[in-house]
């Protein structure tokens, strides 16, 4: 239901990512943010806490919420290719991979790519301690939208 922030699946280099790496300038999302997720009738506050890993060639984005409720989503940046990559893992099995072009780290439009092409999800910073998301799904004729507003801790 929920998607990550910004999550990847592409990079498969194990050197650490170089200081001029696109990557580097998510440095800020490191930490703990409170989100609040709108869907229409569904909301609720969640706590996304980001991390380097691996090398810090990829972002761990762990989201959590009341209930008992989490996922998880790793994303990282291929400056070869000059695409960003996420992945989005769901606690019931599922997973989805995105992919963006291009290097700016404050404005990412990711689309889906796995397991269709029927989701769009769009990360901005609008600061260094708050950044949004703008999710749309399309299916069946309908379109599904939900946002996230998130403020670092």
């Amino acid at each position: 239901m929920k998607f990550l922030a910004a999550l990847s699946f592409a990079a498969l280099s194990i050197a650490p990512a170089a200081a001029n790496d696109s990557l580097r300038s998510l440095s800020y999302l490191v930490g703990t943010w409170k989100c609040t997720y709108d869907a229409g009738k569904t909301r609720m506050v969640y706590t996304a806490t980001f991390a380097y890993v691996m090398d810090e060639n990829w972002v761990r984005e762990s989201d959590s919420w009341s209930g008992g409720g989490s996922d998880l989503g790793m994303f990282t940046y291929d400056s070869k290719r000059r695409e960003w990559t996420a992945l989005v893992i769901e606690p019931e099995r599922s997973s989805v991979v995105f992919r963006a072009a291009g290097s700016d780290a404050y404005h990412i439009v990711y689309r889906s790519v796995y397991p269709d092409t029927s989701m769009t999800d769009v990360f901005d910073r609008e600061s260094p301690s708050r950044y949004t998301l703008h999710f749309a799904q399309s299916a069946g004729g309908k379109v599904t939208r939900s946002n996230d507003t998130c403020r670092k801790q």
